[in-house]
């Protein structure tokens, strides 16, 4: 595999930056507007996914407890 190397700029003015920032704050709710459940499901069904390869067993609780 080879690895890719994509160079940003790391110094911007004050405006360049203030106006970037803008940019992925509309951007990233743009995003979500359009694919906010999507994007909800798609990770859930990830957690349950990982839930479920613990390799955890079900253990019963249904000894009766002598009180």
């Amino acid at each position: 595999m080879t690895m890719k190397v994509t160079r940003l700029t790391t110094y911007w003015t004050l405006d360049e930056a203030a106006a970037v920032i803008d940019f992925l704050d509309r951007l990233r709710d743009a995003l979500w507007e359009t694919y906010g459940e999507q994007i909800t499901r798609m990770h859930r069904e990830d957690y349950d996914n990982r839930a479920q390869d613990i390799n955890q067993c079900e253990i019963g609780f249904d000894d009766d407890i002598p009180f």
